[in-house]
């Protein structure tokens, strides 16, 4: 299940209420960005304790400052809390989803 998130303060519940969140930082007008959601979703679907959000920078402008995010489509995990791992306009799927089973796997132990 994808939460749309509309606000740094709901970025900010979302990655602390997840144990291991997956946040999709995107734009209107990119179709890069509009390509890999549907990537993205079906990976992070794979794992029992994976949750997927996504940021409209379009819409959540302050996000880019916050995130430091300098080019979209930015995919990141947060592992209680904390960002993990990060992967920016070229997604790499396959390591983007070694990442994301590594932590995963962490959680079930």
């Amino acid at each position: 299940m994808t939460e749309q998130l509309n606000s740094i303060e709901q970025f900010h519940q979302f990655i602390e209420t997840h144990p291991l969140a997956v946040i999709h930082v995107m734009r209107d007008h990119c179709s890069v960005c509009h390509a890999v959601l549907p990537q993205i979703q079906d990976i992070v679907s794979e794992y029992s304790h994976a949750t997927f959000g996504v940021i409209n920078q379009s819409k959540v402008e302050a996000i880019a400052g916050e995130l430091s995010i300098f080019t979209v489509p930015v995919d990141l995990i947060f592992l209680d809390g904390k960002e993990m791992h990060r992967q920016a306009r070229f997604i790499d799927m396959q390591s983007f989803e070694h990442q994301l089973q590594l932590m995963n796997d962490s959680l079930e132990r």
